[in-house]
């Protein structure tokens, strides 16, 4: 993974319970400084079939060097067989806020 850069991890869980579940694990062992929680409908393909479900997304504020971290994480402890989890790299934002971000981090 290259040099340390702030990221956002997103992922979904079937539920409110198991999204906070998750994102507590995260704040708690600094691994996400902020985690969002957002009810979503997807639609997507799973088995050979179209499926649509009521959805708690989980956006996670962190950083690429944690990131193998909260992946893991998130494996251990998420209902799901093949859980989305997807890294996106921030290339940009207000200085006061990714301070804020690298602050609240494990270092």
């Amino acid at each position: 993974m290259p040099a340390s850069q702030p990221a956002i991890v997103l992922t979904t869980c079937p539920g409110q319970a198991e999204a906070e579940r998750i994102g507590s694990l995260l704040l708690q062992q600094r691994l996400a400084a902020c985690v969002q929680y957002q009810a979503i409908q997807s639609q997507y393909r799973w088995q050979g079939e179209i499926c649509r479900d009521e959805e708690i997304r989980l956006t996670i504020k962190t950083d690429t060097r944690h990131y193998p971290a909260v992946e893991r994480l998130i494996l251990e402890h998420h209902p799901y067989d093949c859980p989305q989890i997807l890294l996106l790299r921030v290339s940009g934002g207000a200085a006061g806020y990714l301070q804020w971000l690298q602050d609240n981090l494990a270092p």
